[in-house]
């Protein structure tokens, strides 16, 4: 049974989206309030379209005791809070870390004890450093050192001031963690507004610039959207990261979540579903047909991914009405939605593949280990798989090379060879193709109170982790469901700590 919090009286009770004037509303009934609901998309078709692309799942009636609760997924990704401080004071803060009234910020033996349990899983997932800011932290790249000594690959979630001093700058791309940086647009009010610091603009691109000139990295930008507010820096936005797209591989937009008290700060914007963030994209776009995919599908193709040796998105397996994922191709001059090279629908393009991954499943051993022969036989299948849907659904007069259709079929021919001969894809595309590189856009579903539902939270396949001392055990806590347990959890952590430091000096 799915399950989500009154909006009244805030209990867990039964709840079920529910199309209504062509959006979907998740409507809770509550044995003592009635029914309240909450909007969960503003686009009931889309909503749909995405949901008829999930993967069965077996539910288990989730009740969101998670701290309780042993979660038997393995997660993809995993968060880690390393501190509450930060050099920002940002009204909208989504982690609320200023109200805490706590610090927040155990030991490295901590992390030791974290990193630990998650490099024992396998697969082993991807971390995040979080906060607050990860980079007040003076033992930052301690704690990255120690993330990587477990086999862990560590991203570092900053707001990128202290990357516009080039010497830290250099220090945390010589850690080799991948670096998300929070940056809203080059609107000066907004950093105004959002972050309480007009002068953050500045900063932020100055690290950016940084992380050119030094090389060795590339970022993914976290970018807050709200309709009505900074929807119209989109082309701008998306212009910025072509001509950085040496340094900046994806932009992941972050529904402006309404976490906040109006009496501290007063800005209300109109609801912002991950379909309305879709639907501005689109707006930039409106020659060509633009269609978020569930980021989750990529557990549909997971077949084809390991065959085709591709590292998959944090997200594959989540439920579809979460992350949505979409693909914008460099002609190098600007970013063009991946539908100006499609001939129909890209979902029809995903029922293909899912189809494709299903014959290819078959052919894999259950272990999936393959060997010599057998591997580039398997790896062979694929490529030419995805070389038939790729003839299928292009318009190969806009993909590939060549004026003439014989030129272009052979251009077509030459790519699944080059990759199986372990040509480089980047210099395979540049020479048979028209595109000049791919960029992510994901729009992530950060919920608040009201649109948390277990169904979904039950397919997280992303989670915040901690170590709990008292206990002597480490736990996962899938990653919207962690707000509601976060401040007692780190508060106890950090009440156990702030006492074994107290306990010598009064020995």
């Amino acid at each position: 049974m799915n399950r989500a919090f009154c909006n009244s009286c805030k209990k867990l009770v039964p709840a079920t989206p529910t199309e209504r004037e062509g959006m979907m509303l998740l409507v809770k009934k509550c044995p003592d309030c009635g029914d309240t609901e909450t909007l969960i998309s503003s686009s009931s078709a889309r909503y749909q379209q995405k949901h008829a692309l999930g993967a069965p799942f077996d539910y288990r009636s989730c009740k969101l005791d998670c701290v309780g609760c042993h979660h038997s997924r393995v997660p993809n990704l995993v968060f880690v809070d390393i501190t509450n401080r930060c050099n920002l004071n940002c009204p909208c803060c989504i982690n609320n870390t200023p109200a805490m009234g706590f610090l927040f910020e155990p030991p490295l033996e901590y992390f030791h004890k974290v990193f630990a349990y998650l490099g024992s899983l396998d697969p082993k997932p991807s971390i995040q450093l979080f906060g607050g800011e990860p980079t007040v932290r003076k033992d930052l790249f301690e704690i990255i050192a120690c993330a990587k000594s477990y086999g862990l690959p560590t991203r570092v979630v900053t707001n990128g001031i202290k990357l516009a001093d080039a010497d830290y700058c250099r220090r945390l791309i010589e850690s080799k963690a991948t670096i998300n940086i929070a940056y809203d647009g080059a609107n000066p009010d907004a950093y105004r507004v959002l972050r309480n610091a007009p002068k953050a603009l500045e900063k932020k691109q100055q690290a950016i610039e940084n992380i050119r000139r030094i090389g060795g990295a590339k970022v993914v930008m976290m970018t807050l959207a709200a309709r009505g507010f900074n929807d119209h820096e989109f082309p701008e936005l998306f212009q910025f990261c072509h001509d950085r797209r040496d340094a900046i591989r994806a932009i992941y937009f972050m529904p402006l979540a309404h976490t906040w008290d109006t009496k501290d700060f007063d800005l209300v914007p109109p609801r912002t579903t991950p379909e309305d963030i879709e639907q501005l994209v689109a707006d930039v776009y409106p020659d060509d047909k633009v269609e978020f995919l569930p980021a989750g599908f990529l557990g549909r193709i997971k077949h084809l991914l390991v065959a085709l040796r591709v590292k998959p998105l944090p997200f594959l397996g989540a439920h579809p009405n979460c992350e949505s994922m979409y693909m914008l191709i460099s002609d190098g001059a600007r970013f063009l939605p991946i539908g100006h090279y499609l001939k129909g629908s890209l979902f029809d393009l995903a029922r293909d593949l899912a189809a494709a991954d299903e014959r290819l499943a078959r052919k894999m051993p259950p272990d999936r280990k393959l060997k010599s022969f057998r591997r580039l036989w398997i790896q062979t299948r694929a490529f030419l798989a995805m070389a038939r849907l790729t003839w299928r659904h292009a318009r190969k007069d806009r993909v590939f090379k060549g004026k003439t259709k014989l030129r272009r079929f052979f251009h077509a021919l030459a790519l699944p060879f080059g990759f199986i001969f372990g040509r480089r894809t980047r210099r395979l595309m540049e020479r048979h193709t028209n595109v000049q590189g791919v960029f992510q856009l994901v729009i992530l579903p950060f919920e608040d109170m009201g649109n948390i539902e277990t169904d979904r939270l039950e397919q997280c396949p992303t989670a915040f982790a901690y170590y709990d001392p008292v206990e002597d055990q480490a736990h996962c806590v899938p990653t919207c469901a962690w707000g509601l347990h976060k401040t007692p959890t780190m508060k106890k952590i950090a009440d156990h700590y702030a006492a074994q430091a107290v306990a010598p000096a009064t020995q």
